[in-house]
């Protein structure tokens, strides 16, 4: 119950009640009423408690109220009536209720009166909180649906109930979608990053013409989690050279994630078919699957890629595709060393014969005569002025 005001209870007691030596005689009880009178109250309700000294020479110095449930409430006044108004939140300020007062005598003793009689107080209680479910599943995906269901307790009903859902304690807009007076349902057709929280929901019932709210359901953790991304794919041997017959192993890795996954090979599109492939392990280092194919076939040259699927709700969702390794399948790998040391020896020789040819044509193109010069005496001329090539 709501105070308009309290103080520490051993506080109040030395300040407005003061100890009285046993030679004091109490001073008369007071009254105690609660207006307006009803049979019981409702959550919400406002009450007046009013507590009144008798008539009497004693100068009253302050009341004190106390409640069942353990609250107290004092307040200094030299009238000889006193209220207070509280607001009932709930069966904690039901009960049976109490109230004394302090005086000063003539001589000038303080004194506290004998308590008043007990007020009983029925407080109806909120409706009984009730139960929230979240389908699918509590943890999902960018872009899938979630259904939250509201029920409320079985047993007897009113005819029409209001419900409404919170998220992280704030009430959501709208009312859910009715199923019957028992359960009302909210539908999120894409759940999205803001759907991530703390999601609770209650009602709210007709009571002596006014709605009264239930007690809040026990929270559920929604986690809305981003899209996986795409796998990794490689390939043993690492080159994606091949020879026909030998064995290609393919490795798709992915993050593990909390939901159930599987993985899907392809090529050129295609999926392999499960009759091509010798080997299949989901347990791979880096989180991954693997299949192994033991002797491949000279066609299978292609694009290799995988997919990544996680079921999450009981559908699975698929994440974008790895990038594309290209594998190529050539002829007996015993032998291809030799093919290939062949095709860079032949190169080699071209390459020398083709340098050979280049390095005579320069030399060729190096020898020159010097010739005549007019008025030159032809007799005159030395052996060594002519530059034969070398």
């Amino acid at each position: 119950m709501a105070q308009p005001s309290s103080v520490p209870l051993l506080a109040s007691l030395l300040l407005l009640f003061p100890p009285v030596t046993p030679s004091d005689s109490p001073l008369p009880p007071p009254s105690i009423s609660v207006a307006p009178p009803r049979p019981h109250f409702l959550v919400g309700d406002h009450v007046s408690v009013t507590c009144s000294a008798p008539p009497g020479p004693a100068r009253v110095r302050a009341f004190r109220f106390w409640g069942a449930s353990g609250w107290a409430s004092e307040a200094r006044t030299t009238r000889r009536a006193h209220t207070i108004n509280v607001t009932v939140s709930g069966p904690r300020d039901g009960g049976v209720h109490a109230c004394a007062y302090s005086a000063r005598r003539r001589d000038g003793s303080e004194a506290v009166s004998e308590p008043s009689a007990g007020v009983l107080i029925r407080v109806q209680d909120r409706p009984a909180q009730p139960n929230l479910t979240v389908s699918p599943s509590r943890r999902t995906v960018i872009g899938q649906p979630l259904l939250f269901l509201c029920a409320a307790p079985p047993g007897p009903a009113p005819p029409r109930r209001h419900f409404r859902f919170l998220r992280d304690d704030r009430e959501l807009d709208g009312d859910g979608e009715p199923e019957g007076s028992g359960s009302a349902r909210m539908r999120v057709e894409r759940s999205g990053r803001n759907d991530t929280g703390n999601f609770s929901c209650r009602y709210e019932e007709m009571a002596e013409g006014r709605w009264i709210g239930s007690y809040a359901s026990e929270a559920v953790a929604v986690v809305v989690e981003e899209p996986s991304p795409p796998p990794v794919l490689w390939v043993e041997p690492r080159s994606g050279v091949v020879g026909a017959g030998q064995r290609l192993r393919l490795i798709c890795s992915a993050h593990r994630r909390h939901f159930r996954r599987r993985f899907r090979f392809f090529r050129d599109g295609a999926e392999l078919r499960d009759d091509l492939i010798n080997d299949v392990n989901d347990d791979v280092i880096g989180d991954g699957s693997q299949v192994v194919l033991e002797r491949i076939l000279p066609e299978f040259s292609g694009n290799f890629s995988c997919r990544l699927e996680e079921e999450v709700g009981g559908a699975w969702v698929e994440a974008p595709p790895s990038e594309g390794v290209a594998v190529l399948v050539v002829a007996n790998f015993d032998f291809l060393p030799l093919v290939i040391g062949g095709v860079v020896g032949v190169a080699s020789l071209l390459l020398a014969i083709l340098l050979a040819a280049w390095l005579c044509r320069r030399r060729r193109g190096g020898s020159r005569w010097r010739g005549l010069r007019p008025g030159d005496d032809t007799g005159t001329l030395r052996m060594g002025d002519l530059e034969v090539a070398a």
